[in-house]
């Protein structure tokens, strides 16, 4: 009876004891706690307000169209996963109405004077070069927090570049069964295609603290895979195959096009006289007249849509646009150099190699 009073004081002294250090540890990073549970409470609303395929497909109130744009998703689960081998889940096989609102928000910063994007650090998964929020006010406070009030680093308060845009589709790394958005189903055939293969990589394969590649990665094989898939479903010469390469055309243009502007601004900033000679109110000004050339040179570009170019010179910039494109577009050559010369343009090989190298969490 002693040995068994023994025990359970043992028992009670430990449970105290983590009990105590739960409590230290949610008091140290009530934050990052607080934060954690909006996104899990936003991720569960999503989830647990979807509906399936199946109830949709037999839903007599759901249109001809949208079920076709739902036949779609399926064939391209269906292609990713026994064509190219991704990984098997229940991914996108549900869709959460959105009435038309936008629900998910991503906030990103950069330094002020180079291109380098601020970081937020998460237990497990690492660090992100940005934090979605599913309550817009709470991004905005937070986007507020870095542009106005700044961070100190290193003795110096940093005010960063912000910016806040709305999420149209997310992986959560299989942490989760991953829910479409109602919005995606107005895109057409090959950019949705194009959509589910890229959240499909992520699912896949996952390099820690690394978003640009994860992204540039995602990007690469979704644009290669809906290629693939609409070759292999209307024929190489199709008229739906050419109108998703020409409906690319534009795109690649305008990345291209922020890219090169993107190394422009690295050598002003890095240059002798604006890093050390400048005083503040002067690397604004030089700052914000090299942005307004960005802009006039838009119009060199032979964009088949003058929109591109419209849309870019009315919009406010800052480093963060160029931060974006180079998460998602900087590595786009190199890949396909490895696409082309090591795989011979297999990409289920190419996608193996990489998903055998970085497995999925």
């Amino acid at each position: 009876m002693k040995f068994k009073k023994n025990n359970l004081k043992k028992t009670a002294k430990y449970i105290g004891v983590f009990l105590l250090f739960l409590s230290l540890l949610l008091l140290w990073q009530r934050e990052l706690v607080a934060y954690c549970f909006l996104q899990l409470n936003g991720q569960l609303e999503v989830m647990n307000n979807a509906r399936s395929f199946e109830e949709l497909k037999k839903d007599t109130n759901f249109s001809d169209s949208l079920k076709a744009k739902i036949k779609i998703i399926e064939e391209a689960r269906k292609f990713g996963m026994e064509k190219l081998g991704m990984k098997f889940s229940q991914n996108y096989t549900k869709i959460y109405d959105q009435k038309g609102k936008d629900i998910l928000w991503n906030v990103s910063a950069a330094y002020p004077y180079k291109l380098e994007a601020y970081k937020w650090s998460f237990p497990v998964v690492g660090t992100f070069s940005y934090k979605g929020y599913f309550d817009l006010e709470k991004a905005k406070k937070e986007r507020d927090r870095l542009k106005k009030e700044g961070e100190k680093i290193k003795n110096q308060t940093i005010f960063f570049d912000t910016n806040i845009r709305s999420v149209s589709a997310w992986s959560t790394l299989g942490w989760f069964e991953d829910v479409l958005l109602s919005t995606n189903l107005q895109r057409n055939e090959g950019d949705l295609v194009e959509l589910i293969l890229h959240e499909l990589t992520h699912a896949t394969l996952y390099v820690k603290d690394s978003v640009s590649f994860n992204e540039n990665l995602a990007n690469f094989v979704g644009e290669e895979g809906a290629k693939l898939f609409l070759e292999e479903k209307y024929g190489q010469n199709s008229k739906e195959l050419n109108k998703y390469i020409f409906s690319l055309q534009d795109s690649k243009k305008y990345k291209n096009f922020i890219l090169l502007a993107s190394n422009s601004l690295d050598s002003l900033y890095n240059s002798y006289h604006f890093s050390n000679e400048l005083p503040e109110n002067e690397k604004q000004i030089s700052k914000q007249n090299h942005f307004d050339l960005i802009k006039l040179k838009i119009d060199t570009v032979s964009f088949s849509n003058k929109n591109w170019a419209k849309r870019f010179q009315q919009r406010k910039i800052n480093n963060t646009n160029f931060m974006s494109v180079r998460r998602y577009n900087s590595s786009q050559e190199t890949l396909k150099n490895i696409f082309e010369e090591k795989f011979n343009q297999d990409l289920k090989e190419f996608l193996k190699f990489f998903s055998e190298k970085y497995p999925s969490l």
